[in-house]
């Protein structure tokens, strides 16, 4: 014998022989059973809040996940570049930036700043220095680099691929045996990366970049590979 039709009412099973409504949980003999004390509307209301509240949880992980208010990175930087000669050398130190002040979800504003040391051959005048060699002597090189501009980004799993261009300024101090001569000149540059989430909040980054400077009266055209740690507030 059938049960009418208006008297049936929808459930959903959340263990055998029970179901949840607005204010009432009962043992079911059958899937369907008559409920006098829950309508149709009130059951469907609490799964659809039930729905809603999971979808909203499931957006904000992916979002914070994705959507750091704040990215710092710190590690180890290794250049090329010239300065007063055709010879290249190599220059080894630290680089470390801060990404924030974000614009869209793929838009960022980064600030970056290094600083690395080495060896690079520097013509010196008879005039600065008293003992003159045919030879170009080596001098000691100091830069300092502090660079910030827009940064775009996107996620493919654990890993977040970024490319930025970047613009500032570039101080060099060159130094040997009674000499010493420095300049701060302009700086542009464009570059990216990869970062691979690690654990918790911690990634490692892989980044390269390629910096134009313009000291002592020449071009520079530097490469710059860095690696290190990133932490996401």
């Amino acid at each position: 014998m059938g049960i009418p039709r208006e008297q049936l009412v929808r459930t959903v099973a959340v263990s055998p022989g029970k179901v949840f409504g607005s204010h009432c949980i009962q043992n079911l003999s059958r899937f369907y059973h008559l409920i006098p004390s829950c309508s149709v509307e009130e059951g469907f209301s609490v799964l659809k809040r039930a729905m809603i509240v999971v979808t909203l949880l499931a957006l904000s992980d992916i979002a914070a996940a994705q959507n750091s208010r704040f990215t710092v990175f710190a590690g180890y930087v290794y250049g090329n570049t010239n300065y007063a000669s055709s010879q290249r050398t190599s220059l080894h130190g630290w680089e470390a930036s801060l990404e924030g002040l974000r614009l869209r979800p793929w838009l960022t504003f980064v600030v970056d700043g290094s600083s690395q040391g080495g060896w690079n051959q520097f013509p010196i005048s008879c005039v600065t220095v008293p003992i003159c060699t045919p030879a170009i002597p080596d001098v000691r090189v100091k830069q300092y680099t502090f660079v910030a501009g827009p940064q775009v980004s996107r996620f493919r799993g654990n890993f977040r691929e970024f490319a930025h261009v970047l613009a500032g300024a570039t101080r060099v101090n060159v130094a040997t045996t009674g000499f010493f001569d420095s300049q701060t000149k302009w700086t542009a540059g464009a570059g990216g990366g990869v970062d691979y989430q690690w654990r918790g909040p911690f990634s490692l980054r892989v980044q390269a970049d390629y910096l134009r400077m313009n000291v002592f009266g020449m071009h520079q055209n530097m490469i710059r590979a860095s690696t290190g740690l990133v932490v996401r507030f």
